[in-house]
């Protein structure tokens, strides 16, 4: 019963946190369309990928997403989400070259407005520039320096995308009373097991 509590109560728990602003709630957004607690994913199959992006108005109604698309979408998403992760002091490896490669696939080009704003748009009226435009929003967080408070829970059995608006900056969980207090009985466990392995060995030798 406690089990079952645990699985299904933190996304309509994480939810509630207010959006990350502008562009980047459409990457925070993207990084939880895999919800690693509960064991699903929006994205991973043609048609849940397809839908999710015209959702957005990401992508031509016109068009779909092929089985292709969807494995290099889940390659940038998972990259993207270590690197969201870095961003909530984990050391983790983040390989920059799947972005790049994204990047150079849905041709994005530098274009300015008539305000004198310029902006990264992609090239390509597909899938590719659709994903094209979610890492334009990374880039475009960077500048701001907004995307350092684009976190990932610390917990590894939650790892949902959060916007830390905490005021100093050093929030780890994307719920603490949850996934905070989960790592605190962790922690407390092992705190427990350790003094249980030490009082053994005083007993075992005098």
């Amino acid at each position: 019963m406690n089990e079952r509590k645990r699985v299904t109560v933190p996304a309509d728990v994480v939810e509630a946190r207010p959006p990350a602003p502008g562009a980047l709630e459409l990457v925070r957004a993207f990084i939880n369309t895999r919800n690693v607690e509960r064991h699903t994913d929006t994205i991973d199959t043609p048609d849940g990928l397809t839908a999710w992006l015209h959702e957005r108005g990401l992508l031509d109604p016109a068009r779909r997403a092929s089985p292709e698309d969807v494995v290099r979408a889940l390659e940038v998403r998972e990259v993207l989400r270590t690197f969201a992760l870095r961003n909530n002091g984990v050391d983790c490896e983040c390989d920059a070259r799947v972005l790049n490669a994204a990047a150079e696939r849905s041709g994005l080009l530098l274009a300015f407005d008539d305000g004198g704003e310029g902006t990264f748009r992609p090239r390509q009226p597909c899938v590719d520039g659709a994903i094209g435009i979610i890492l334009a929003a990374v880039h475009r967080a960077m500048l701001d320096r907004s995307w350092a408070k684009l976190k990932v829970c610390a917990d590894p059995t939650c790892l949902w995308a959060y916007y830390d608006r905490s005021k100093n900056g050093c929030s780890r969980w994307c719920n603490a009373g949850l996934c905070g207090n989960r790592d605190k009985v962790k922690r407390f466990r092992e705190r427990a097991r350790g003094a249980g392995a030490d009082s053994g060995k005083s007993l075992s030798n005098p």
